[in-house]
């Protein structure tokens, strides 16, 4: 694992991401400025144990979000991105729209440090159905929110119309 420290939060403990397995890692290095709002957020809070989730709006407009709410209108189609087994949902007929908020995922490990394992521009929302990490409000969010056409590199030959879960 290629461990990247973002900041030390006291003398024993840093937060860090893996840049290269991570989910994480993968956004960062499409929006490196990402890097300093996780920074300024974390050492502004005390983080506890376990899996901590932080949704923080950073009171200005900081990129675009993927996720949008959709409707009736919208054109939506289910696909698997790379390297996942669960299906996403896609509104095709949408775009990237602005947002204020930043969502990040720490998970402290065995030595006390904290690693962020998934951050992303936008509102927290929970896993698609189908993996690994789904919650019991998985399937009731993704029914009324979608990922913007072109948000992931998906499989082709896994697109569908037809709801996979």
């Amino acid at each position: 694992m290629y461990k990247f420290v973002i900041t030390e939060i006291d003398k024993n403990h840093e937060v860090y991401v893996n840049l290269i397995s991570s989910p994480a890692g993968h956004y960062l290095s499409r929006r490196p400025y990402v890097m300093g709002l996780i920074k300024r957020l974390v050492t502004s809070r005390k983080l506890g144990s376990g899996r901590i989730i932080i949704e923080h709006d950073m009171g200005r407009n900081i990129g675009t979000t993927d996720i949008v709410s959709t409707g009736s209108n919208d054109n939506i189609y289910y696909a698997q991105p790379v390297k996942t087994e669960a299906f996403s949902r896609f509104a095709k007929n949408r775009y990237p729209q602005p947002s204020n908020t930043l969502t990040v995922i720490v998970e402290q490990d065995e030595e006390g440090n904290y690693e962020v394992s998934d951050t992303w521009i936008g509102p927290y929302c929970p896993a698609f159905p189908g993996a690994k990490d789904e919650t019991a409000d998985s399937k009731t969010y993704w029914k009324t929110h979608a990922l913007v056409h072109d948000a992931r590199t998906i499989q082709s030959k896994s697109v569908t119309k037809n709801c996979p879960y």
